[in-house]
């Protein structure tokens, strides 16, 4: 059940419940029926707070609610982003272009549109912005995670949205595999509407520093695809810095014996 369904359920009982105030003074009840009105009544005001109190408690913890309910996504994103830089090639290319051209270019509008169609369309642009303001880091991050189906309007919940846009930006700067960059230039070629896009030329200039030529490289203290003995010559706080991040407890987790981060 959505927010939008809950909050027209409690609007509709607090007007039925203003609409019925009035009508009291219009009728004549007798002794036991005043005694039934006053237990309905009792009632109706314990359920009132109820319903107060539940809302207070789940508004403080939303931020947890949402850690838990975003953790398989989490999951799923640092595994997306391993996956890539050990076989150097996208789980998801479908996903991943897809992805960049909503993020980009935003749904296509339609004269057939639902106005709860137009709603999601729209809270699908105002949350594609939310994912450029990303570094390019983590704007790539994320579109080789979650489909456009999974984080567009009206299919998951502003928290645990803002915790996953929150959670996905690389603690280091990626040095990422040739197909993202080779990938990135053929969209603008395909996709007309991006090559008008001043947005998407700036993140494609940005993403071409960062973008290696060859499929190993070390650059200042960051490696990708670098065995994972490589860490032990890197100098302090560097090193700390590398073994204490997300990606690479993960990888290590999962046996691996590169680096991706």
């Amino acid at each position: 059940m959505s927010a939008t369904i809950v909050l027209s359920q409690l609007k509709s009982l607090l007007e039925k419940a203003e609409h019925l105030k009035g009508k009291f003074s219009k009728v004549y009840p007798t002794n036991d029926q005043w005694d039934t009105l006053s237990d309905w009544s009792l009632k109706l005001s314990e359920a009132a707070k109820a319903v107060q109190d539940e809302i207070r408690v789940l508004k403080e913890s939303r931020s947890d609610r949402a850690w838990k309910e975003s953790e398989e996504h989490r999951s799923k994103a640092q595994s997306c982003r391993g996956d890539l830089f050990t076989k150097g090639r996208l789980k998801q290319p479908v996903i991943f272009r897809r992805n960049i051209v909503t993020m980009f270019k935003g749904p296509k509008d339609s004269k057939f549109d639902s106005e709860d169609m137009k709603f999601r369309k729209e809270a699908t642009r105002k949350r594609s912005e939310l994912i450029r303001g990303l570094s390019p880091n983590g704007v790539i991050s994320w579109a080789i995670a979650f489909a456009p189906t999974l984080w567009g309007g009206g299919s998951m919940s502003a928290d645990v949205f803002t915790c996953l846009l929150d959670d996905i930006e690389p603690e280091l700067v990626q040095i990422w595999p040739l197909v993202i960059r080779e990938t990135l230039h053929l969209l603008i070629e395909d996709e007309e509407s991006l090559k008008e896009s001043l947005k998407y030329q700036k993140f494609l200039k940005v993403t071409d520093l960062i973008s290696p030529s060859n499929k190993h490289r070390e650059m200042k203290h960051i490696y990708t695809n670098a065995p994972t003995s490589n860490i032990l010559r890197l100098p302090e706080p560097f090193r700390t810095v590398v073994k204490n991040s997300k990606l690479w407890k993960w990888e290590r987790s999962k046996n691996m014996k590169i680096i991706g981060c």
